[in-house]
C-alpha cells in the first residue's frame, strides 16, 4: 500500500514538472502578444531613438510609459 502511495506521489510530482513550465510559458507568450506588451516593445524602441538622437528628456518620459506598459501587461524584460 506504502509502495502505491509512493509511486503515485512520484508520478504526480513528475507530471507537474513536465506541465507547469508549459503552462507557464504559454501563458508568457500570450501576455507578450498582448496590445500592452506590443505598446511596450514600440515605446521602449522609440526612446531608445530620442536618445539617438540627444533628446534624453524625451527618451526618459517615453521611457516611462514603457515601463508602465511593462508592468500592467506583465511582459518579458527586454529593458
Amino acid at each position: 500500500m506504502l509502495t502505491i502511495l509512493i509511486l503515485t506521489v512520484l508520478c504526480l510530482v513528475v507530471a507537474a514538472f513536465l506541465y507547469i513550465p508549459k503552462y507557464l510559458d504559454d501563458e508568457q507568450r500570450s501576455r507578450d502578444s498582448s496590445t500592452a506588451c506590443k505598446q511596450y516593445r514600440q515605446f521602449l524602441q522609440t526612446a531608445e531613438n530620442w536618445n539617438k538622437i540627444g533628446d534624453t528628456t524625451q527618451a526618459k518620459g517615453v521611457y516611462s510609459i514603457a515601463v508602465d506598459l511593462f508592468s500592467k501587461g506583465r511582459c518579458t524584460r527586454i529593458h
